[in-house]
């Protein structure tokens, strides 16, 4: 199976798909007005912000795949609207679903995001600085001290996420 025939079905299959992530949400709403509790919630909430992580995953795939194989003007020409737009209304929809029903913190799905946001972002800094590099920064400082540099950007986001340091979303 290859990532064009994934996403072939996923186009035949678009109703369904589309269908699906619109309820997906408040599916997750009322069985947790159903089933209240402070170990149901959280479980329950959890598995639907893993699966819109998921179709986010899978939306940010589709694009870059588009844009690497034929750019922008192909995703404009043979994209679907819908399946475009899906992903992140469930995504956000989710999030304040989540953010009425009970505190994100109490969520573990939302914890792990928080902390892989950060190491994304501290990834991200670190692609972009060695982007940036030339040869004349091997040869001005030793490659251990850049190495280290590297090292410390990465330790910073990941105490930032150990210290909790929160990222407010007002949705």
């Amino acid at each position: 199976m290859t990532i064009e025939s994934v996403f072939t079905q996923i186009l035949d299959s678009r109703d369904g798909i589309v269908f699906g992530m619109v309820i997906a949400p408040w599916l997750t709403w009322f069985i947790c007005f159903l089933i209240p509790g402070y170990r149901e919630e959280p479980l329950i909430l959890s598995i639907n912000l893993w699966l819109a992580l998921l179709t986010m995953m899978l939306w940010a795939g589709y694009l870059a795949y588009t844009t690497n194989s034929g750019g922008w003007p192909q995703v404009v020409d043979q994209a679907d609207l819908l399946l475009l737009v899906a992903p992140p209304y469930y995504l956000l929809t989710s999030l304040w679903i989540s953010q009425r029903r009970i505190p994100l913190e109490w969520i573990p799905a939302f914890r792990t995001w928080k902390g892989l946001i950060m190491v994304t972002g501290a990834f991200l800094l670190l692609s972009w600085m060695l982007s940036r590099t030339r040869i004349v920064l091997f040869a001005s400082i030793p490659f251990s001290h850049f190495l280290g540099i590297m090292a410390l950007i990465l330790l910073i986001g990941y105490w930032a996420e150990m210290l909790n340091l929160d990222i407010k979303l007002h949705i």
